[in-house]
């Protein structure tokens, strides 16, 4: 609609988003939007970085070499910044590609290896508000791609077929996904791990899952922070081409990232809290509140009653389906929320820094979840 209305505002714009929640949401939705990204994508980043380091380390490990897994976040840190250097996710599609196929691969190894473990069943926990919110936020997270799908419009050819390919990668995510969800809650149960690739069996399919999905957060981590990227470039008035500023300021974040990393060196309470609390506003409450405002706007009707302005405006089924995605993402935002930031709090679930205890942050804490 924005494309179709204030064109000049749309082309080529560095944080489409932010133009999307201004136009919807006014000057308090814009910041608030900032915010939310920003704290999604930098988390976001920080479990990459995590889970890519805990991957590296185990496949070095079963080749009897040990480095310290607080090392190995420094080492990717290291491989992943020229990589950050790219401009936005046209100048980076051949990561897409390869990530999304590492990401295929790995699914099916997955799903095949734990199907092979079948042998080692246990009966699942009971199910709790608790766990069913912090599992909850956990899922979220798999569709985080929103914060991202403004910026990779604006850079698409035909932008306006943009919501076929929403569409389809919804549709792909649920295939990769629902079988690893199914088979390791029907054989894992309880036991399942924040990572279920430390339940699966070290053979083949296990080491090969843990190349893959190395190699895809590798690729991914660049498009994934772009946005922040693109966002911080405006703020420091970086030129829309490579140079030395554009280098100094991506390569500053990922090492802050790298920081936090290091401070909170375990991700499952940190991905379930993100996902909770930003990708349950992004993908489900401000595009509706945005959507909403905007195409009354581009209407052109002003009635006495907001109520009758909606139902001239949006269909009956419509209405249902913004209403059913409010009502899922106001949910998330706090039920979830509070559950995975109790976990996250929890003094079970804390491990020292890396900088502070090297060795005590390799271990795995206790974390009474269950999930």
């Amino acid at each position: 609609m924005l494309r179709q209305n204030s064109r000049s505002k749309c082309e080529g714009a560095r944080s489409p988003f932010q133009i999307i929640a201004q136009e919807g949401a006014g000057k308090i939705g814009k910041y608030l939007l900032i915010v939310i990204i920003y704290f999604q994508l930098l988390g976001a980043g920080v479990v990459f970085l995590l889970l890519t380091a805990q991957n590296m380390q185990s496949l070095l490990h079963a080749l009897h070499v040990h480095v310290s897994f607080c090392l190995w976040i420094l080492i990717v840190t290291a491989i992943l910044i020229p990589f950050c250097w790219f401009g936005t996710p046209k100048d980076s599609w051949i990561l897409a590609v390869i990530a999304m196929v590492c990401t295929a691969i790995a699914a099916l190894f997955i799903s095949i290896s734990a199907l092979r473990d079948h042998k080692h069943h246990e009966p699942p926990s009971p199910v709790t508000f608790k766990t069913f919110s912090f599992s909850m936020g956990i899922m979220f997270f798999s569709w985080g791609g929103s914060a991202m799908f403004p910026t990779i419009q604006v850079d698409m050819k035909h932008p306006d077929k943009f919501h076929y390919a929403v569409i389809v990668a919804y549709i792909v995510l649920l295939i990769f996904y629902l079988p690893i969800q199914i088979i390791g809650y029907t054989v894992y149960g309880s036991h399942i791990k924040d990572n279920i690739l430390e339940i699966l069996p070290k053979d083949f399919f296990r080491y090969s899952v843990e190349i893959l999905i190395t190699g895809h957060l590798l690729m991914a981590f660049t498009i994934v922070l772009n946005p922040v990227f693109q966002g911080l470039e405006d703020v420091f008035k970086t030129p829309k081409r490579f140079c030395w500023q554009r280098v100094a300021v991506r390569s500053i974040l990922v090492l802050f990232l790298t920081f936090l990393a290091e401070t909170i060196p375990h991700f499952g309470p940190i991905l379930s809290f993100i996902g909770s609390s930003t990708v349950s506003l992004l993908g489900f409450v401000l595009p509706v509140i945005c959507y909403v405002s905007i195409k009354i706007r581009s209407t052109q009707l002003v009635y006495e009653h907001r109520l009758n302005t909606l139902r001239r405006v949006f269909p009956i089924y419509e209405l249902i389906l913004l209403v059913l995605s409010l009502m899922i993402g106001l949910f998330g935002a706090f039920a979830s929320s509070i559950a995975s930031f109790s976990d996250l709090v929890n003094p079970k679930s804390y491990v020292l820094p890396c900088f502070i205890n090297a060795t005590w942050a390799e271990g795995t804490p206790h974390n009474d979840t269950n999930y």
